[in-house]
């Protein structure tokens, strides 16, 4: 929340009340570090301003310090290598240039509207660096703006390029919270009354981009334990770090693994905001101290399984896993999925049933239930029913049997999945010792099935 006050020299208070303000304090440390500002961190004073809210810390400042032309300053700085006449210039600082360098620079002023604007009847070839160079600087704050806000992964992903510096904004600027004010907001309102519609907005929060995590992800991060001014700047800077250092994964699945590798700086419940260039709007979830320890226990298993399933959408077992993990969500589903990729042509049957039985154990685990014994005890009734199988030179039963339980397990019609496997132990003769618990809430021990489908596989003893 944002607070004017009358505190020595400084006449505002923001405190990270909610995710909003949170993020906009993180961006303006950035701001008035980078420039040398001074502002107080509120639990860092002794003596308290009169009106702020207890229980929250906050920055101290005077908001005179933002000015528009340091926002542009520090953007240009802070997001450099997406400006464009910065690349420009350093391409120029040569004396001679080669056919590639002027082609570059030709290629670059057509890049952005902005740079054809101001080039219109001018096209670099090599001898005019010096009206290239005397363009930009004389339209440098309009340049540095344009490319700014206009910038997919810039202003314009987070809030309403419009509202750039902009105050006194009838609804909030950010990308979800903004409402166009020209067309109808009753439907807003209680009982579509416009005057009952509350939104707030500040200047502040054009420093929100500035929070979030690595500009080069279509999906960026910002990390809201505001306990402190401190834990969220150096939490967003560890996060944000460790984001870059993380290589050859898509963004969620770098968002889990940085989760995993975050008890130096994550140790206690905490909210995590997202924003996608793919969507108009933010994205929160909470990630509970609980599962983010059943997260960093995954860190030792190998989970590397991905297959396509259509056009629009690729199974990646590793995020699935990590995704249910944080929310809480058990894995039968994943499983069930896993045993019906074996049936598939081209699947390495060897691997997927290794990471099938990897996810029972998991899902025991999670469960809390014990009955890892019966785990074992049904994968080694289903091999040595395979090998049984084998023996009767009845072989081809086998898949025939494994598809008949998961087909069963995958409509949750318990009581065919028990007469299937009762016959199957008729058929070969043999006692099943986990059968009488997952008879006994076939639901609950679910696990057991899975263990049991998954071990009828179509291999020798020599083999295994």
């Amino acid at each position: 929340m944002k607070t004017k006050i009358d505190y020595f020299d400084y006449d505002t208070l923001l405190q990270p009340t909610d995710w909003r303000f949170a993020a906009a304090v993180v961006g303006l440390c950035k701001y008035f570090d980078y420039f040398g500002i001074d502002y107080k961190v509120l639990c860092d004073v002794e003596e308290k301003p009169d009106n702020y809210i207890h229980g929250f810390d906050g920055i101290i400042y005077k908001s005179e310090d933002i000015t528009e032309e340091k926002y542009l300053e520090f953007a240009e700085n802070y997001f450099e290598k997406y400006m464009t006449h910065k690349n420009i210039l350093n391409i120029l600082k040569s004396q001679e240039f080669s056919e590639e360098q002027i082609k570059l620079v030709n290629d670059l002023v057509k890049s952005k509207t902005v740079l054809k604007g101001l080039f219109d009847k001018i096209k670099f070839d090599g001898t005019n660096k010096d009206i290239f160079i005397s363009t930009i600087e004389e339209n440098r704050a309009e340049i540095i703006k344009n490319i700014f806000k206009n910038g997919n992964n810039l202003y314009k992903n987070y809030c309403n390029e419009r509202l750039i510096f902009t105050e006194d904004n009838s609804t909030c600027r950010l990308r979800g919270y903004n409402v166009d004010k020209d067309r109808k907001t009753s439907n807003l309102g209680f009982c579509f009354s416009k005057e009952s519609f509350d939104s707030n907005d500040i200047l502040e929060f054009d420093f929100i981009p500035f929070a979030f995590s690595n500009s080069d992800m279509r999906e960026t991060y910002f990390v809201n334990n505001n306990f402190s001014v401190k834990s969220l700047t150096q939490t967003n800077y560890a996060f944000s770090n460790q984001l870059s250092n993380t290589e050859n994964k898509d963004d969620k699945n770098k968002l889990m693994l940085v989760l995993q590798n975050s008890k130096d700086y994550i140790s206690y419940d905490v909210e995590i905001i997202s924003k996608s260039q793919d969507k108009a709007y933010y994205e929160t979830f909470f990630v509970r101290l609980e599962r983010l320890k059943k997260l960093r226990e995954l860190s030792g298993k190998s989970l590397n399984f991905v297959k396509k399933i259509n056009d629009d959408y690729w199974f990646n077992l590793e995020k699935e896993v990590y995704m249910r993990c944080l929310n809480n969500v058990l894995l039968d589903d994943v499983i069930l999925m896993m045993l019906k990729f074996y049936f598939d042509d081209n699947a390495g049957k060897g691997y997927i049933k290794s990471r099938t039985d990897m996810l029972i154990d998991i899902n025991v685990s999670w469960k809390g239930n014990e009955i890892m014994d019966e785990i074992k005890s049904a994968k080694s009734c289903g091999f040595l029913t395979s090998q049984k199988l084998i023996e009767m030179k009845s072989s081809n039963k086998i898949n025939s049997y494994k598809q008949k339980i998961i087909s069963a397990l995958c409509a949750h019609d318990y009581d065919r999945a028990k007469e299937i496997i009762l016959s199957l132990s008729a058929y070969v003769g043999m006692e099943f010792s986990f059968f009488y618990t997952f008879l006994e809430n076939a639901e609950e021990n679910k696990d057991l099935a899975f263990a049991f489908a998954s071990a009828l596989i179509e291999v020798s003893s020599k083999n295994n």
